[in-house]
């Protein structure tokens, strides 16, 4: 009798917490199955699933990572089939404490239902873990494009342009394809082009997936560019609103990092570039070019994308950004002791990143790492406090910070040296902290997207910067450690290099050379078969 009253009163509250829920009483509904959770004894039975997976939904529309994780594993436990969404939702909670976890997820959520979402969120994940190879990525990338296109995609009817091959001499119309008009730090790097672009011989257009209004979005509006807004469109809508556009070339700014792109599944244009958006190959046969220049992609690795490297030769992009801070000393003046920085998002730090930090830190006895980041939570903290005690690394040598900055320059400054994450390299940031007068150790991959701050440090005449495995990383970090005056120097340099850099002069150059390529990929269509 007692058990049939205590069975009772859980289903009356699992009834009373899922009504509240259903009217968008979140908070309520938690209480309740909170209430719920006491009143069950056995946690090992379906009851408590079922529970679990109630309270996991609530704290996932309360947007509780750590929370909603939790409880969604612990349904796990009684049921291991899971569901679509548990998994995808998994992998999105680990994608900023364990890329590896959050990949495992996605591939159990396609090994449920095969979706868009997870195979783009898998493959842009890959790109940051180093358990994979260049190769791994091109395979995996290629596989996940052709199970989308066979299964979810199979019945479009691909956009046919062979009569635009009798205008060789048209007036070209250029579009952009971009979920990210709005202040994004994509913005700093397509703005100058934009702006500098030749609009007395091209046409340019702009497929707008983003909402959000800022004075960034406002100046997009002033370029004079023919803005279309895509961002409640489908794909194939999508795929029309180019087609109908007759955009001649389109340059696709965002890859995985939307769900948009598979619109680009339609070769809604004749050519489709990839750019900058997305840091390494898509895998998809429609797109004909990814634009890089020959650090970024050696052309003894073109081979490794789908895509054919469409090489410019004045560089691979220009930067602005007006606010920046005076240059500020640097930080072992009054600490006494070297402090490294990181100020990458933390799904970049793999386990390969921690072992490498952890062993500078050993090497440099007195030296602390500073990590920054103003989206730390306290679960993304602890994750990495463990990962770096399991490294023997004392936890009183690690400050963790997330205290915004006005601009965000000024955290640079909280740095002597900037260590860059591996496999992913911290681009825009190894800009920045230049700007700062902090230099960037970086280890130089096989892949694009580990050689960014690479590039950086080429252009500004510091390869010794550059590492070109583990061992010669660690070594680099230690060596400009120990040697105050070359951090001094730098901190005096640096600047003055990046604003004398081609990152910042000769920005119409770089943009005719750009735009020499839109030719020349437009001359390749009208001569091929």
């Amino acid at each position: 009798m007692a058990n049939e009253t205590q069975n009772t009163s859980f289903q009356e509250l699992m009834a009373e917490g899922q009504a509240l829920y259903e009217k968008n009483q979140i908070i309520e509904s938690v209480k309740v199955f909170k209430t719920a959770l006491v009143m069950l004894k056995n946690r090992e039975d379906i009851n408590y699933a079922n529970l679990c997976i109630r309270l996991a939904n609530a704290y996932y529309k309360l947007d509780d990572k750590d929370k909603y994780s939790y409880y969604y594993e612990q349904y796990l436990t009684i049921c291991p089939q899971g569901q679509t969404s548990v998994f995808s939702r998994l992998a999105h909670a680990y994608y900023y404490l364990d890329i590896d976890k959050s990949i495992d997820y996605h591939n159990k959520a396609l090994n449920s239902e095969l979706n868009k979402y997870d195979s783009a969120c898998k493959l842009f994940a890959m790109t940051k873990s180093s358990f994979y190879s260049q190769q791994d990525i091109k395979d995996e990338s290629e596989y996940e494009v052709e199970q989308i296109k066979n299964n979810l995609f199979k019945d479009i009817k691909k956009y046919i342009h062979d009569d635009k091959k009798k205008a060789a001499n048209k007036r070209l119309n250029i579009g952009y394809f971009s979920s990210d008009c709005h202040a994004h730090t994509m913005m700093n790097y397509m703005l100058p082009i934009w702006e500098n672009h030749n609009k007395e011989e091209f046409n340019f257009f702009i497929f707008n997936g983003s909402e959000k209004q800022d004075g960034t979005s406002e100046r997009i509006k002033n370029l004079g560019f023919e803005i279309i807004n895509i961002a409640k469109s489908t794909n194939e809508d999508i795929a029309k609103k180019i087609y109908d556009k007759e955009i001649d070339i389109l340059i696709d700014l965002s890859g995985y990092t939307h769900l948009k792109s598979y619109a680009l599944l339609y070769k809604p244009a004749p050519v489709i570039i990839s750019y900058l958006g997305y840091l390494n190959t898509m895998g998809m046969k429609e797109i004909d070019y990814i634009l890089t220049d020959r650090f970024t992609i050696p052309e003894d690795k073109a081979y490794l994308y789908t895509e054919k490297p469409l090489y410019l030769d004045k560089g691979y992009q220009v930067f602005t950004n007006d606010k920046i801070p005076d240059i500020k000393e640097n930080p072992f003046k009054t600490n006494n002791y070297i402090t490294f920085g990181s100020f990458n998002c933390s799904s970049k730090f793999n386990d390969t990143t921690i072992y490498l930090w952890s062993k500078i830190l050993e090497k440099v006895p007195d030296a602390k790492l500073l990590i920054y980041r103003t989206r730390l939570t306290r679960n993304i903290i602890k994750h990495l406090k463990n990962k770096f005690e399991k490294r023997g690394v004392s936890l009183d040598r690690i400050t963790f910070s997330s205290q915004k900055y006005s601009p965000h320059f000024e955290a640079y400054s909280l740095a002597d040296i900037a260590l860059d994450p591996y496999p992913f390299s911290g681009m825009s940031i190894a800009i920045e902290t230049a700007y700062m007068g902090v230099p960037t150790i970086t280890l130089v991959g096989e892949g694009m997207q580990s050689r960014g701050a690479g590039r950086i440090n080429n252009i500004l005449g510091l390869n010794e910067l550059n590492a070109e495995n583990g061992e010669d990383y660690i070594e680099k970090a230690v060596s400009l450690a120990n040697n105050k005056e070359k951090i001094e120097e730098l901190k005096n340099t640096l600047r003055e290099k990046v604003n004398k850099s081609d990152l910042r002069q000769n920005i119409k150059d770089f943009v005719e050379d750009i735009e020499d390529k839109y030719i020349k990929a437009w001359e390749d269509f009208i001569n091929s078969p």
